[in-house]
């Protein structure tokens, strides 16, 4: 389109992103009755501010209903990502990610801590997950800019180890990385 682009950055004090006991107590997720949009309405790799409004309805959902953050089903009924954040689910020692073509946003931090838990000895992998790996699973946690390595202390109801041994090493390991404290990992941190 014929036009200009302006931006503007507006830069504001920012407490805990999911609660100021999401990193030790872990998050209570809901299910949400609304979908993630269709990657072929919208790509999930393009970080819009439209993409917002569907983000937006199901966390004021979940959080009318008494749970800290909403997690979005695509229109198959898999898991795409919470409202802010990528989802990983620890069972039988591997950690699965949702791929793009579920409708998950490419997060930074997601492709960081998948890189982190493979130097740690631990198989990721992207793949499908339905509402029922999330109630099966051995953990699980989110990851995002905001959120870091949030431990799941539920999902609709159904209570999860929390935090489990797997999110606590990758969380551990990953606080000591943005703070450029793991020389491996320095070229990824820049100060400010």
């Amino acid at each position: 389109l014929p036009c200009s682009t302006d931006v503007a950055i507006a830069c504001w004090p920012w407490g805990a992103y999911l609660g100021d006991d999401a990193l030790t107590k872990g998050v209570r997720l809901k299910i949400s009755s609304w979908i993630r949009f269709d990657h072929n309405a919208l790509p999930p790799a393009a970080k819009t501010t439209g993409t917002y409004v569907n983000s937006s309805l199901a966390k004021v959902e979940a959080l009318n209903a008494g749970y800290d953050e909403a997690l979005l089903l695509n229109g198959a009924g898999l898991v795409a990502e919470c409202t802010g954040e990528n989802v990983f689910v620890a069972r039988r020692g591997r950690l699965v990610t949702p791929p793009l073509s579920a409708g998950a946003l490419e997060g930074i931090t997601q492709d960081t801590v998948a890189a982190i838990a493979r130097d740690m000895g631990i198989d990721v992998v992207e793949g499908d997950l339905t509402r029922s790996d999330l109630y099966l699973a051995d953990e699980m946690f989110v990851v995002g800019t905001a959120a870091e390595v949030s431990a799941v202390a539920s999902v609709d109801d159904r209570e999860l180890p929390c935090p489990g041994p797997i999110t606590t090493a990758i969380g551990e390991e990953y606080g000591r990385v943005v703070r450029g404290q793991v020389d491996r990992y320095k070229e990824w941190v820049e100060h400010a």
